[in-house]
C-alpha cells in the first residue's frame, strides 16, 4: 500500500490531521505540568524545546520529548520563574501603592515608573524562557538577554504582547473561549509562537539555517550567546558578539 494512500503515514490531510493531534497533546502536557505553580517555568521551557523539535523530526514521540525537555530545564527554569514571580509581585505592589495613595504629588511620577518596571517585565517574561529552552547560559545572563533581545527587536516583541492581550482578554469574556483554549488552543498557538520565534531567531542570525530535517533521536542544542554588542553601536542588524553554536549529534 502506498504510503500516499488515503491513509498512508505521508497523506498531506493524515500528516495534518497528526500535527494538531500532537499540538493538542503537548498543550494539555503543558498544562497539567503548570498546575504545581512552580513548575511553570520548566513547563513553557520544556514546551518550548519539544515543540521545535517535534517540528523538526515530525515523529511522534511527544511523551518522551515533552518530558526529557521538561526534565532536563527543571533546575533553572525554575530558579528563573521564581525570581520572575518575585519580580513580578515587586512590581504589582508598587503599582498598587502609588494608585492608592495617588493623592501624594510624587505619586503620578512613580506610578508612571512602577508601569515601566511592569513592562520591561512583561517584555523580558515573553523572551526568557524561549532563551532558556534554546540557548545554554547563565540564570542572571539568561535574564538579561532576554530584556536586551526585548527592546532591540521591538516589533517582534509588540506582535507577541498584543497576541496575549488579545488571548488574555477573549479568554476572560467568554468562558467558551476560555474552554476552547484548554482543549485546544494553549497546543495550537504555542506550536505558531514557537514556530514565529524559530524563524526570527535565524532571520537575526542567533542560530543557524538548517534543513529542518534532524535525524537522530538523542538530538541536542546548545548555544553559548553574548549579546554584548546591543550595548554600543552595531554594524548592522544582525551582528553579535562571541556567539557559539554547538550541535552534539
Amino acid at each position: 500500500m502506498s504510503n500516499y494512500g488515503a491513509f498512508g503515514e505521508n497523506n498531506p490531510v493524515w500528516k495534518g490531521v497528526s500535527r494538531v493531534a500532537d499540538m493538542m497533546l503537548m498543550g494539555l502536557l503543558f498544562l497539567i505540568t503548570c498546575l504545581p505553580v512552580f513548575t511553570i517555568g520548566a513547563a513553557l521551557s520544556g514546551f518550548y524545546y519539544a515543540a521545535m523539535d517535534s517540528m523538526r523530526k515530525e515523529d511522534g514521540y511527544i511523551f518522551k520529548r515533552y518530558f526529557s525537555a521538561f526534565g532536563r530545564n527543571f533546575k533553572q527554569a525554575t530558579l528563573i520563574w521564581l525570581i520572575m514571580l518575585v519580580l513580578a509581585g515587586l512590581c504589582g505592589m508598587n503599582v498598587y501603592c502609588w494608585v492608592r495613595y495617588s493623592d501624594m504629588s510624587v505619586a503620578p511620577v512613580m506610578l508612571g515608573l512602577s508601569l515601566i518596571m511592569c513592562i520591561a517585565w512583561l517584555i523580558t517574561f515573553i523572551f526568557v524562557f524561549p532563551l532558556q529552552a534554546r540557548f545554554e547560559n547563565t540564570i542572571g545572563r539568561t535574564i538579561e538577554n532576554a530584556f536586551l533581545l526585548a527592546i532591540s527587536h521591538l516589533p517582534f516583541t509588540l506582535v507577541i504582547v498584543v497576541m496575549i492581550g488579545m488571548i488574555a482578554f477573549m479568554v476572560y469574556v467568554s468562558w467558551l473561549i476560555a474552554l476552547i483554549m484548554i482543549l485546544i488552543g494553549t497546543g495550537v498557538i504555542g506550536y505558531m509562537t514557537v514556530r514565529y520565534f524559530e524563524i526570527n531567531f535565524k532571520k537575526w542570525g542567533y542560530i543557524d539555517e538548517d534543513d529542518g530535517k534532524i535525524k537522530d533521536d538523542d538530538y541536542e542544542f546548545q548555544v553559548e550567546v553574548d549579546y554584548d554588542a546591543l550595548y554600543g553601536d552595531r554594524d548592522s542588524e544582525n551582528t553579535t558578539a562571541d556567539k557559539e553554536d554547538t550541535i552534539d549529534e
